[in-house]
């Protein structure tokens, strides 16, 4: 999906948040085997490592090689008068340290949420925690659903501020910096280091 600053600031956001899942895929692609790999070779019996879904669950990109199988997603949602943004991973291992997880994640937000943004330049007077807070708030805003016989999900959800949202979205490229940079990028890091600790 492009990015259009004439669209619904909730359709920019979307677009974003494609954008973002598709910038990803064409940055790891290289090193999995991929549908349009397959399809160059019908020789190829290989199984799909790398996959990429838009749809009405919203943007997600799955992982399948060799020890590596989960999924993260992306998508958005209009709730309570404003924007959701949620940030999702599934989870596959057993005893996996969903409260160091979460302990880490919030050590970093509570280091990293008052900093000043660099772009878009009418936000960077304001600090992240300003433009996209928590949902309900930084304590409840990560949440573990647990499903028998089916993965785990983890989710970690911010709400655009109302008062922020039309500079935000029209800027939508720095945007995508900005809330790759602070929603996306930290839950990643931070649940392959636990993921690796926990295999």
């Amino acid at each position: 999906m492009a990015i259009r600053k004439q669209d619904s600031p909730q359709k920019t956001i979307d677009g974003i948040l494609s954008a973002i899942i598709d910038e990803w895929y064409e940055k790891v692609a290289g090193y999995y085997v991929t549908q349009e790999q397959l399809r160059e070779d019908p020789n190829d019996t290989r199984d799909e490592q790398l996959k990429r879904f838009h749809d009405d669950k919203g943007h997600r990109i799955k992982f399948n090689k060799d020890d590596l199988d989960f999924t993260y997603g992306l998508k958005s949602a209009w709730e309570n008068n404003h924007i959701i943004i949620e940030v999702s991973v599934n989870n596959k291992v057993d005893n996996f340290d969903y409260d160091g997880f979460q302990a880490r994640l919030l050590a970093h937000y509570d280091k990293t949420r008052d900093q000043k943004v660099a772009k878009p330049y009418e936000l960077k007077n304001h600090s992240y925690a300003e433009i996209l807070q928590f949902e309900p708030n930084l304590r409840e805003a990560f949440k573990v659903e647990k499903r028998e016989d089916k993965a785990d999900i983890m989710r970690l959800s911010f709400h655009v501020s109302r008062s922020l949202l039309e500079r935000l979205v029209a800027h939508p490229q720095a945007s995508k910096h900005l809330i790759e940079n602070y929603c996306v990028t930290p839950f990643r890091s931070v649940y392959a280091a636990v993921y690796r600790r926990s295999r």
